[in-house]
């Protein structure tokens, strides 16, 4: 099984070279060479003989999502050596930010030698990973050595459940060498058990994510400092855009700011590295800030200089989103006006905010119903509702407020899945006298 993976990756990788080098030469894919050495195998021996754990999220919501994870594992489980492992750069750079007494290092390509190297140089006694990603030497190899491996915040899509299924009537099966199933939802749970997994192994907990409100006690004045924003400044936020998301929010913006004179528009690409692309549209209509140039021109001081009237503010830094949403006033969440599914709009939820995203949302299926239900969010279909949905909010901020408030209280109700996942996992792993 392992040979013939390994020669598909080959293959696949001889008809990509073209691309790739094109990429790489015009600077597109560098980000992707970033760690080649440990994500070739090449990774640095763990040292010491205590039990490892070693935790893998792909990028920086998968890492974040881990912080109250680590934190109730090392009350629970203090004999054992956390590590953590992702595959982007942007995740590595949160990572090492968020984890500066652990371990972190790339995830291995998923080709037999380089996975083989890292099992050797980690040594680990379980491998849990932070939602379903799926690489079939990494599995076979835990396999292989009787390493247990254990899914939590887990999901699985209808998209990626029949593309599963077809998988597994062909060749392999791509998830039952993984023992344990830490799931978010009943539904979640009984695609799993479609796919062959016994009900044991898995367990119903609830999203992680909910259980990081407590990290969110920032005073959004301090903030707002940070960022040059003054206090009386209404403040519009587009969190983790994509591409066509930034021009919607800039048409929605120019078209209120006369109606809202203290209106500030925020951007935050969901990557950085499209900032020339957002730059160049922002600057053929309006002047603007990037936050690389708040961050360096500060230094030491805790707060920026107050951007000009009428100035739109560029984040194109790493892992701040999650704490400049405690500036922001209204919300709206990328990723979702484009048949992407959605990015973490539990973040400003988490503050109470007023939130706002388009109809693709499927990444975040569960917590949207939830939220929807309650009438916490407001969905809404097509970029041409932006402008009227903000303006009701601005004209009404009262109602703004109340509907931040009920969706704050649906996700503090639905707490407790990240003391139920390491309740579980050490549970399993006494029971393996590990």
């Amino acid at each position: 099984m392992p040979s013939l993976v390994d020669f598909a990756y080959y293959a696949g990788l001889l008809l990509a070279s073209p691309v790739l080098s094109y990429k790489v030469a015009r600077k597109r894919g560098r980000r992707h060479l970033s760690g080649l050495k440990e994500r070739l195998g090449e990774c640095e021996k763990r040292l010491g003989t205590r039990p490892c754990i070693w935790i893998h999220g792909v990028s920086v919501g998968e890492i974040q999502a881990a912080r109250t994870l680590v934190d109730a594992i090392e009350r629970e489980l203090p004999e054992f050596e956390i590590v953590l492992s992702t595959t982007t750069g942007t995740g590595q750079e949160v990572a090492k930010r968020t984890y500066p007494d652990k371990r972190v290092f790339y995830f291995p390509i998923d080709f037999t030698w380089s996975v083989a190297k890292v099992f050797r140089a980690i040594r680990p006694s379980v491998v849990v990973l932070v939602e379903l990603e799926i690489w079939p030497n990494f599995l076979h190899e835990a396999h292989r050595n009787r390493i247990p491996i254990a899914l939590v915040n887990g999901r699985i899509s209808a998209k990626s459940f029949r593309s599963y299924r077809f998988v597994r009537s062909l060749l392999f099966d791509p998830v039952g060498k993984i023992g344990l199933f830490f799931v978010q939802t009943e539904l979640y749970a009984e695609r799993f058990r479609n796919l062959g997994i016994p009900a044991r192994s898995i367990q119903v907990t609830g999203s992680v994510k909910y259980d990081q409100l407590a990290a969110a006690d920032l005073d959004p004045a301090e903030v707002r400092r940070d960022m040059g924003i003054g206090e009386e400044d209404l403040v519009l936020m587009g969190g983790s855009t994509h591409p066509s998301e930034e021009a919607s929010l800039l048409k929605a913006y120019t078209s209120l700011r006369d109606d809202f004179p203290g209106l500030r528009l925020v951007l935050v690409p969901r990557h950085t590295e499209r900032t020339p692309e957002v730059l160049a549209l922002l600057q053929a209509q309006v002047s603007v800030t990037q936050r690389t140039e708040q961050v360096s021109a500060r230094g030491a001081e805790s707060a920026s200089a107050p951007l000009p009237p009428g100035e739109v503010l560029l984040v194109n830094t790493v892992g701040e989103l999650g704490r400049l949403y405690a500036a922001a006033d209204l919300v709206f969440v990328g990723g979702s006006l484009i048949p992407h599914g959605g990015q973490n709009m539990l973040e400003p939820v988490m503050y109470a905010k007023p939130t706002l995203f388009g109809p693709h949302w499927v990444n975040f299926a569960e917590p949207v119903k939830r939220l929807l239900e309650a009438e916490g969010v407001r969905e809404v279909q097509s970029a041409n509702e932006l402008e009227p949905a903000f303006r009701e909010f601005l004209s009404d901020p009262e109602s703004a407020q109340r509907m931040g408030e009920r969706g704050r209280e649906a996700m503090l109700a639905a707490q407790g899945a990240t003391e139920a996942t390491v309740r579980g996992l050490a549970r399993f792993l006494r029971r393996r006298g590990r």
